[in-house]
């Protein structure tokens, strides 16, 4: 099901799979990544209950092991479609026998997307309905349209960042704890090349911005804002025309980890009957054409 809210100039096109984004236009430029296939055929997954990989695969919740899926299983299921208005639609999704195979406890998690005059914010709430305190991570992937040349665009933070970010060993899905790259050095601006990307994601786990722009040579772009996630992933397919940037509360495991689902960076605990909310926002900067 494909369901479409606008607003003036701006229009989003969101799936019930995976309640995943598949276009946002402002102005009468598409702002997303076109899902082609050859690269990436994915535009803005939602990450939940986990992001990135396990340890060996696996991990242990209340003792026993469990095996989740890459990125949680909320990408991968139909969510329901509960309030639809003009400007604005929620999806929700709750456990089944399914997701208890890789996730044992009951919640509630909801997904609201409302448009505003210049982009889109997306509002992520979580509900823990088990009887024994809810670990999970959670996480946005949109992939933002680069047009031309890669060269050209940048990234500039809200505020001075000095960002060693943790290799990731793509032989074992892990973060490097100790092998990390440094990207900035009391710096907003981070020029971007594809072979940055080569060896997957740049994990900015210690930023202190909650606001990053893509900006082309035109001063053109995206700006997204994430006040309520602690960390940001920014990655593309190899060569790709686009970039993802992903908040995030949780990340793929690190090579030290205890294997405990619990103890995980960035974990979110919620205790029973607990909600939290996530919000984050994509306003299209400069002129849009």
């Amino acid at each position: 099901m494909e369901i479409t809210i606008s607003n003036g100039e701006c229009s989003a096109k969101i799936i019930s799979k995976g309640a995943e984004l598949k276009s946002l236009r402002v102005g009468g430029k598409e702002l997303m990544w076109r899902a082609d296939p050859a690269f990436w055929g994915k535009t803005s997954p939602l990450l939940f209950p986990m992001i990135g990989t396990l340890k060996d695969g696996k991990t242990l919740i209340g003792g026993k092991e469990y095996r989740i899926t890459k990125h949680g299983f909320a990408r991968d299921l139909e969510l329901t479609p509960e309030v639809i208005t003009p400007t604005s639609v929620m999806f929700s999704l709750e456990q089944s026998d399914y997701t208890k195979e890789m996730f044992p406890f009951d919640f509630r998690f909801t997904v609201r997307y409302t448009i505003k005059a210049d982009g889109l914010t997306v509002t992520y709430r979580v509900k823990n309905n088990s009887a024994e305190v809810m670990p999970f991570c959670i996480g946005a992937h949109p992939a933002f349209a680069c047009d031309g040349e890669f060269t050209d665009y940048r990234l500039e933070f809200a505020k001075l960042e000095t960002a060693e970010c943790p290799l990731y060993d793509l032989s074992c899905g892990l973060h490097r704890e100790n092998d990390r790259r440094k990207l900035l050095d009391n710096e907003t601006v981070l020029p971007l090349t594809h072979e940055m990307f080569y060896d997957d994601v740049c994990y900015f786990d210690k930023l202190r911005s909650r606001s990053v722009m893509l900006l082309n040579k035109d001063n053109s772009g995206v700006r997204v804002d994430f006040p309520d996630f602690t960390s940001l992933g920014v990655w593309q397919a190899k060569d790709a025309p686009f970039l993802c940037i992903e908040p995030w509360c949780g990340s793929a495991d690190f090579d030290d980890c205890t294997g405990v689902f619990a103890e995980k960076r960035g974990i979110e605990l919620l205790k029973p009957d607990e909600e939290k909310a996530f919000t984050y926002s994509i306003s299209a900067v400069g002129k849009q054409k």
